[in-house]
């Protein structure tokens, strides 16, 4: 896991209540774009140390998370101040914009090392792990949508840049 690709999304402040829950203090981001994430990155000492959390959740104006580690106030204040990251992946850039794979249906594809790939054509695989289906000729190029992967959208040329893994591309060549 590349822990420098992880993002910023907030701060940790003072302990709530007598259970070792903590306050969040979010950065430009949306509660429900981590609610489900299961655990988050918190900074100690230059480190980014996982932390699993049973509960994230508003409270008035607040947000609060219950880390599982943590069962009072005193054994959670060790973590007040420190700065809070997305787990890789949970944020496409930082921000809280996520793509519709449908999206990119009809989008020409480049790669950085292949060029122009063709056309996405459909969509396959599952929600939670779609795969463009490129027409490239007469052959069909399954690219997994992997966000390591897309390295940007133009919308105005209608194309999608890629970084495919090493031996994708030949793979498909028959």
């Amino acid at each position: 896991m590349d822990l420098d690709s992880l993002h910023r999304i907030g701060r940790l402040g003072k302990p709530w209540g007598h259970q070792g829950e903590l306050t969040v203090h979010l950065d430009d981001v949306d509660l429900d774009d981590i609610i489900h994430a299961g655990s988050l990155f918190v900074d100690i000492e230059g480190q980014k140390v996982p932390f699993f959390f049973s509960r994230l959740h508003d409270k008035g104006r607040d947000v609060l998370v219950k880390f599982d580690d943590f069962d009072d106030p005193q054994s959670a204040s060790m973590l007040v101040g420190r700065d809070l990251y997305a787990p890789p992946g949970l944020l496409a850039d930082g921000s809280d914009e996520s793509w519709d794979p449908e999206e990119f249906i009809g989008m020409l594809v480049r790669d950085e090392e292949h060029g122009e790939l063709g056309e996405v054509t459909g969509l396959e695989g599952s929600a939670k792990n779609p795969v463009l289906v490129v027409l490239r000729g007469e052959q069909e190029v399954m690219i997994p949508l992997v966000e390591e992967m897309i390295l940007g959208v133009d919308p105005e040329e209608n194309v999608l840049i890629v970084r495919t893994p090493p031996g994708l591309i030949d793979l498909n060549k028959g």
